[in-house]
C-alpha cells in the first residue's frame, strides 16, 4: 500500500510538472485581427456675420433752398452673409449727432455749421427712426452663410433746408450684432 501511495504521489507530480511546463511553453493567445481601437473628432463652429455688401452712398438728389420735403427720400441696401440660424442685429449711428435714435444732420454751408435734418429707417421712407439703441434692425434668421441677407436703408429729409445752398453731407456708421 505504501508503494501505491508512492506512485500514485509521483505519478501526481509528474502530470502536475507536465501541465505547468505546458503551460509555460504555451503560444500566448492571438490578438484579435485586426486590432480595434477608436478617437474622436470634433470641430467647433463659430457664429458669424459679415458685410458681404456696404450700402452704397445715398444720392438725395438736388433741391432749391427752403424747398426740401418729406418726399426728398432714397435708399440702399446693406447685404449680410451669416451663419446658419443668426439673427443679426443692425445698428446705425449718425456722425453728425452721434445720435443713437437714427436722426442726423447733413453738414454744410459756412464753416460747415449748418445741419439740415433726415432720419434713417428701413422698410419705408415713412417709418420709425432707425438708431443703434433699442430701436435696432433685426434681419430674418440666416438660412446658410452663402444666401444673402438684403436690408433697406430709407434716408429721408425731416426739415425744409432753408440754409446756404451747396453741398451738405454725414457719414452713417453701421454695426451688426449677432
Amino acid at each position: 500500500m505504501q508503494f501505491n501511495k508512492s506512485l500514485m504521489t509521483a505519478t501526481l507530480v509528474t502530470i502536475c510538472g507536465f501541465a505547468a511546463m505546458s503551460s509555460v511553453n504555451a503560444a500566448p493567445s492571438a490578438a484579435p485581427n485586426p486590432a480595434i481601437s477608436s478617437f474622436n473628432v470634433n470641430l467647433t463652429v463659430n457664429p458669424i456675420c459679415t458685410v458681404k455688401a456696404s450700402p452704397a452712398d445715398v444720392e438725395l438728389g438736388n433741391i432749391d433752398a427752403g424747398q426740401a420735403t418729406s418726399t426728398v427720400t432714397s435708399q440702399t441696401a446693406l447685404v449680410l452673409n451669416c451663419s446658419t440660424g443668426a439673427i443679426a442685429n443692425i445698428g446705425l449711428t449718425p456722425a453728425s449727432t452721434s445720435s443713437a435714435d437714427g436722426t442726423g444732420n447733413l453738414l454744410g454751408g459756412a464753416g460747415d455749421l449748418e445741419t439740415i435734418a433726415y432720419k434713417l429707417t428701413s422698410i419705408s421712407a415713412e417709418g420709425t427712426a432707425w438708431g443703434d439703441e433699442g430701436n435696432t434692425v433685426a434681419t430674418a434668421a440666416a438660412l446658410k452663410y452663402a444666401t444673402d441677407i438684403s436690408t433697406a436703408i430709407f434716408v429721408t429729409v425731416t426739415d425744409n433746408a432753408d440754409v446756404t445752398p451747396g453741398a451738405y453731407t454725414d457719414i452713417v456708421k453701421v454695426s451688426v450684432a449677432y
